[in-house]
């Protein structure tokens, strides 16, 4: 067992202290709506295009936020085009609560089983709140992939890192501590787990001591700060490294995962 999994088994015993807090901000802590607008767009650019495909929870459904173009998937979709002059057609498929598990059920569902060039997954804060385990986060994840995949080819997929929660704004000690230790924990689940999979990437996701200035103001969800300051992130993130499906190497058969049952 690494030292995180041990130090975060052990932050469970704090549990009992904890649950009051959490029961507290359960009432008291300010809910705010998802961003409006169309969850899909298209900008203009040469052809042939790029479709990107965007799946999570309530960062990418936009909450906090004023419109969907000033999302994650959105912004970055513009940077996408705007870098290699091509157009760019986007989808989100998001809402406030989801696990990768539900997300899987619930959400990719809904999506028309159409070819993607890149497909971003933004999860794991909902799972760390439930306190998952890395084997079941890495199996809902590895599910999650491969359904994504079946309907949507083989296209690059990126594990967005997931937050550290130790450093939400809302969170007091110590359910910080709790949750903080717990989505590094899921964090280096996904990273392992991308290591492993052909075409699968896991962008970190950092947060310091100035990133209080990137939440909304109910500390628990990015501002229009924050997902600028993401899609630039993740942008370069994939120039550096050409993650897109390019149209010579379409027809290319990444590894899929095999999922236990």
């Amino acid at each position: 067992m690494n030292s995180l999994r041990l130090k975060a088994d052990l932050a469970l015993l704090l549990t009992p202290l904890a649950l009051h807090q959490a029961l507290r901000l359960k009432k008291t802590a300010q809910r705010l709506p998802e961003a409006g607008g169309p969850r899909q767009g298209l900008l203009p650019g040469a052809e042939p295009g790029l479709s990107l495909l965007a799946v999570g929870e309530s960062p990418l459904a936009g909450v906090g936020l004023d419109h969907q173009s000033q999302t994650l998937t959105a912004l970055l979709a513009g940077l996408l085009a705007a870098q290699l002059d091509r157009s760019v057609s986007w989808q989100t498929a998001a809402r406030g609560g989801v696990t990768a598990e539900r997300c899987r059920h619930e959400l990719i569902p809904q999506l028309e089983a159409a070819p993607a060039d890149l497909i971003i997954i933004g999860l794991g804060v909902n799972d760390s709140t439930r306190l998952r385990s890395p084997g079941r986060w890495t199996r809902d994840l590895t599910h999650l992939i491969t359904d994504l995949r079946q309907r949507h080819g083989p296209a690059p997929i990126i594990l967005t890192g997931v937050p550290d929660m130790q450093k939400f704004p809302l969170l007091p000690e110590p359910l910080a501590v709790i949750l903080g230790l717990r989505s590094r924990l899921l964090d280096q689940a996904a990273a392992d787990l991308a290591a492993n999979l052909e075409d699968v990437y896991h962008a970190p996701l950092p947060l310091d001591a100035e990133s209080t200035a990137l939440f909304c103001e109910d500390g628990f969800h990015p501002n229009s700060e924050g997902h600028e300051q993401w899609a630039e992130q993740l942008a370069g993130f994939v120039f550096e490294r050409e993650i897109w499906r390019k149209p010579e190497t379409g027809n290319r058969k990444p590894k899929t995962p095999n999922p236990e049952p």
